[in-house]
Protein backbone atom coordinates (compact mmCIF):
# COMPACT_ATOMS: atom_id res chain seq x y z
CA UNK A 1 0.00 0.00 0.00
CA UNK A 2 1.30 3.10 -1.08
CA UNK A 3 1.94 5.72 2.41
CA UNK A 4 -0.38 9.00 1.99
CA UNK A 5 2.04 12.19 1.48
CA UNK A 6 0.74 15.75 1.69
CA UNK A 7 2.55 16.47 -1.60
CA UNK A 8 0.58 13.67 -3.52
CA UNK A 9 -2.68 15.76 -1.81
CA UNK A 10 -1.31 19.08 -3.17
CA UNK A 11 -0.53 17.30 -6.57
CA UNK A 12 -3.81 15.83 -6.90
CA UNK A 13 -5.76 18.86 -5.82
CA UNK A 14 -4.50 20.86 -8.27
CA UNK A 15 -5.69 18.77 -10.47
CA UNK A 16 -9.44 19.08 -9.94
CA UNK A 17 -11.42 21.21 -11.32
CA UNK A 18 -12.88 24.38 -8.98
CA UNK A 19 -16.50 22.57 -8.62
CA UNK A 20 -14.70 19.10 -7.86
CA UNK A 21 -12.44 21.05 -5.23
CA UNK A 22 -15.34 22.73 -3.59
CA UNK A 23 -16.90 19.13 -3.82
CA UNK A 24 -14.14 17.81 -2.00
CA UNK A 25 -13.56 20.34 0.33
CA UNK A 26 -17.40 20.22 1.47
CA UNK A 27 -16.74 16.46 1.95
CA UNK A 28 -13.37 16.89 4.04
CA UNK A 29 -15.58 19.61 6.53
CA UNK A 30 -14.03 22.74 4.73
CA UNK A 31 -16.42 24.93 5.90
CA UNK A 32 -18.70 27.25 2.76
CA UNK A 33 -16.02 26.41 0.03
CA UNK A 34 -18.32 27.80 -2.24
CA UNK A 35 -17.02 31.14 -1.05
CA UNK A 36 -13.30 30.94 -1.73
CA UNK A 37 -11.64 30.81 -4.98
CA UNK A 38 -10.12 27.81 -5.82
CA UNK A 39 -6.29 28.03 -4.06
CA UNK A 40 -8.03 29.64 -0.93
CA UNK A 41 -10.23 26.39 -0.68
CA UNK A 42 -7.08 24.24 -1.60
CA UNK A 43 -5.08 25.70 1.49
CA UNK A 44 -8.28 24.96 3.75
CA UNK A 45 -8.18 21.47 2.63
CA UNK A 46 -4.45 21.03 3.32
CA UNK A 47 -5.01 22.37 6.50
CA UNK A 48 -7.66 19.98 7.52
CA UNK A 49 -5.20 17.21 6.51
CA UNK A 50 -2.18 18.74 8.56
CA UNK A 51 -4.59 19.57 11.42
CA UNK A 52 -4.11 23.03 11.78
CA UNK A 53 -7.86 23.65 11.07
CA UNK A 54 -10.86 21.71 12.61
CA UNK A 55 -13.29 20.09 10.16
CA UNK A 56 -17.01 21.28 10.09
CA UNK A 57 -20.05 18.85 9.57
CA UNK A 58 -21.37 18.97 6.74
CA UNK A 59 -25.52 18.42 6.95
CA UNK A 60 -26.08 18.77 3.00
CA UNK A 61 -24.77 15.32 1.95
CA UNK A 62 -26.23 15.84 -1.59
CA UNK A 63 -23.53 18.22 -2.00
CA UNK A 64 -20.22 15.75 -1.02
CA UNK A 65 -21.42 13.27 -3.75
CA UNK A 66 -19.40 14.58 -6.17
CA UNK A 67 -16.46 14.41 -4.27
CA UNK A 68 -13.23 13.01 -5.02
CA UNK A 69 -13.92 9.87 -2.63
CA UNK A 70 -10.11 8.58 -3.03
CA UNK A 71 -8.95 11.99 -2.59
CA UNK A 72 -11.14 12.17 0.15
CA UNK A 73 -10.03 8.93 2.38
CA UNK A 74 -6.71 9.55 1.39
CA UNK A 75 -6.95 13.30 3.12
CA UNK A 76 -9.09 12.02 6.38
CA UNK A 77 -6.59 9.18 6.19
CA UNK A 78 -3.08 11.94 6.59
CA UNK A 79 -4.78 13.19 8.61
CA UNK A 80 -5.65 11.15 11.39
CA UNK A 81 -1.64 9.75 10.61
CA UNK A 82 -0.66 13.34 11.91
CA UNK A 83 -2.85 13.96 14.57
CA UNK A 84 -3.63 10.78 15.80
CA UNK A 85 -7.11 10.75 16.05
Amino acid sequence: MKEINIEDIVARLEQLAILETRHTARAVGVERPAEGKKAEVREKIIAIANGTAEPVSCDNKVLTQFADKKLVKDILAYRKSIIGK
